[in-house]
């Protein structure tokens, strides 16, 4: 249920625990098929394994280093999706 960043949920990942906490909550079940498990995968071979490791740390782990050290945040530069503050409409 993790993205590739190992560290965000995919959108499967995201319905899984959106029901979860429905449920929790006491609601009547929207989906009954979040419990069934994902089905099972072999697991890649070590250097499968030692490879995929090496492209998680250059391309999420290095630049999150990266930022911590000079201060940065990943969202410097970036425009406000919602610059302009405006009522809820839910």
């Amino acid at each position: 249920m993790w993205d590739v960043d190992r560290l965000h949920l995919t959108g499967e990942g995201h319905r899984r625990v959106a029901e979860a906490v429905w449920q929790a909550l006491g609601h009547e079940p929207e989906d009954t098929e979040w419990r069934v498990p994902v089905p099972a995968t072999l697991p890649p071979g070590w250097m499968h394994r030692r490879i995929a490791d090496a492209r998680f740390a250059q391309q999420h782990l290095l630049p999150w280093i990266g930022r911590r050290l000079t201060g940065r945040s990943s969202g410097d530069g970036r425009p406000a999706k919602r610059p302009e503050l405006l009522p809820y409409e839910g």
